[in-house]
């Protein structure tokens, strides 16, 4: 076992022990285990699942850091949600905004990223949100 922080600058969304976490890692994606050797990475848009005694843990993340101990993992996230979190209403009308803002071809070369960003997190929140719709997460 190993403790595991999950944090944005609005709050702490995951604080306890736990016995693996697997990363949406840069470089792609990677499981940790108690006792894994330290380092630092970024993290890239993605799924994070999380084991403990009282079950798995999902959650959705835009990108961050993690640090990674023998004893801890510390995720510096720049967003991240729970899938039980996620209105798959909200994140439908978010990637059909983006579809429309792309498909218009106009603006700068900015908004379109923008509207790419915003299209690529949505898709991931939906992704998750249909995938764990059914099983059980644990709430905290």
């Amino acid at each position: 076992m190993f403790h595991l922080r999950i944090t944005t600058l609005e709050r702490v969304v995951f604080d306890e022990e736990t016995e693996s976490v697997t990363l949406p890692g840069v470089t792609g994606e990677f499981t940790v285990l108690s006792g894994h050797i330290p380092f630092i990475t970024s993290l890239k848009l993605g799924e994070i699942t999380a084991r403990n005694k009282a079950g798995e843990f999902f959650m959705g993340v835009s990108g961050g850091m993690a640090e990674v101990t023998g004893e801890r993992v510390l995720v510096l996230a720049d967003q991240a949600e729970r899938a039980e979190e996620i209105d798959e209403q909200l994140a439908e009308e978010a990637r059909n905004r983006a579809e429309a803002l792309m498909s218009e071809k106009r603006g700068s070369g900015e908004v379109f990223a923008a509207a790419e960003a915003e299209l690529q997190q949505s898709l991931l929140r939906l992704k998750i949100a249909r995938k764990h719709r059914t099983k059980k997460s644990v709430t905290h």
